[in-house]
């Protein structure tokens, strides 16, 4: 705890520091008699406001200190913008990097996977990160300044409602697989949006959100349109931007999504499995054994649902939402096939010799926290780190059919689909009737 709480307070002191390196590094004349300049200030307080938004939404591709090296870099077909290089940044005007932020990169003619986020971020987020990048780019000529009239609260997007969402999944059901609709998305996501940016298909694209060559298989139409329509609805501290997509870029792009098998049905449901989707279980039952904790799942000590249980893995409280049963019995019984975003385990072997196993939950230049499969947070300094690797296997046991019985597996995968929110089960079910 003692070593958290340190950290805690060497972050605190580094994102002073921003503001008083800024404040000496601007001295001039008018800071003899010991008054700050109040535009130097504001400059370095909006760039202090910027660090942690450039880390969550632009560092995967930029690199943690602007370099064009994240770890999202080497997968685009456009080296990013290297923030660093002072000749770069200075040559652009604080408006011209507002734009590119809000509008995309399309907007000041770059490449189209700079996204957009003008739909995600307030007027207020996005002036703060043009800050920022000075401070990357060590660019103390260009001071920034937030205009009068900047907006400070982020953009209001209306909650998709029954109506939307019927009238989506009729269309879906009529419509969303002809040839027109099918080439329109996949246009959209691979030459029009920033889609390929952050997600690929067959090992092509990026790797900041789910790889998405099974996408039909894995998620349901109903949420992949209203991720699409507004990710932040779904998921408030995504990476993922609003793209400010159209109705009908919207369907396209779930048509397109929902293509995408990976293989035929009958390849993707081995036939040993198939028993488990012909008969309906026990959601109450499942629910019992989902949460015991002395029983052989124990599926609550590692994910949550409605607040109860574990945090190793990821929280299932809208799992039958998003997911379709098929995945959700695939990740029961072989769950390494797919690894959510963001819970890869990691293997480190100290210097002393010691092996440590979990999910990284936390990373900067100094040290690293993950949560190993106990539940345990560990904090550990990289300095006393010999060897680290990402695995390709999940941190959940792959036994369960052997511990489960048929029954067992069933009445948690009836659970698991009724995780739903009531909105899309019910279109859903309007829809079938």
């Amino acid at each position: 705890m003692k070593r958290i709480r340190m950290k805690q307070v060497v972050r605190l002191m580094a994102g002073m520091a921003i503001t008083l390196l800024f404040w000496i590094s601007f001295a001039g004349p008018g800071h003899a008699g010991g008054h700050e300049d109040a535009a130097d200030v504001e400059f370095a307080e909006l760039a202090r406001a910027g660090e942690p938004l450039y880390l969550h939404y632009c560092a995967h591709c930029h690199g943690v200190h602007g370099e064009g090296d994240g770890y999202n870099a080497e997968n685009l077909d456009k080296d990013p913008a290297e923030l660093s290089d002072h000749a770069f940044v200075a040559q652009k005007s604080n408006e011209k990097l507002f734009r590119a932020i809000s509008e995309g990169g399309k907007a000041v003619k770059k490449s189209y996977l700079m996204p957009v986020f003008g739909h995600t971020l307030s007027e207020k987020e996005i002036w703060s990160l043009v800050a920022y990048i000075r401070v990357l780019g060590d660019d103390k000529e260009q001071r920034v300044a937030l205009p009068p009239q900047a907006k400070t609260e982020r953009p209001s997007i209306p909650l998709e409602t029954h109506e939307t969402l019927s009238s989506f999944l009729h269309w879906f059901k009529e419509e969303g697989g002809s040839s027109k609709v099918l080439k329109a998305g996949e246009n959209l996501f691979r030459n029009k949006l920033a889609c390929f940016a952050c997600h690929s298909v067959e090992d092509e694209g990026g790797r900041v959100g789910p790889e998405l060559t099974r996408a039909g298989y894995l998620y349901k139409p109903e949420w992949l349109y209203v991720w699409i329509k507004n990710p932040q609805h779904a998921r408030p501290q995504t990476r993922m931007p609003n793209l400010g997509v159209t109705e009908d870029q919207a369907r396209s792009l779930v048509s397109y999504l929902e293509s995408l098998q990976g293989g035929d049905d009958d390849e993707m449901v081995p036939e040993e499995w198939k028993p488990y989707l012909e008969k309906p279980g026990d959601p109450k039952a499942g629910e019992q054994l989902f949460f015991d904790t002395l029983g052989n799942a124990n599926c609550s000590k590692c994910h949550r649902v409605k607040g109860k249980g574990g945090r190793v893995g990821p929280d299932l409280s809208l799992v039958g939402t998003s997911r379709r049963p098929e995945f959700l019995l695939e990740s029961i019984l072989d769950p390494k096939a797919v690894i959510t975003v963001g819970y890869s385990s990691v293997l480190i072997l100290t210097r002393e010799g010691k092996f440590l196993t979990g999910i990284k939950v936390n990373e900067d230049d100094q040290s690293l926290d993950i949560i190993d499969k106990e539940g345990n947070s560990l904090h550990v300094e990289k300095s006393l780190i010999k060897k680290f690797k990402t695995q390709k296997i999940s941190i959940m046991p792959g036994n369960f059919k052997d511990i489960l019985t048929e029954d067992d597996i069933r009445n948690l995968l009836a659970y698991l689909s009724g995780l739903t929110l009531p909105a899309m089960n019910e279109d859903r079910s309007r829809l079938s009737d």
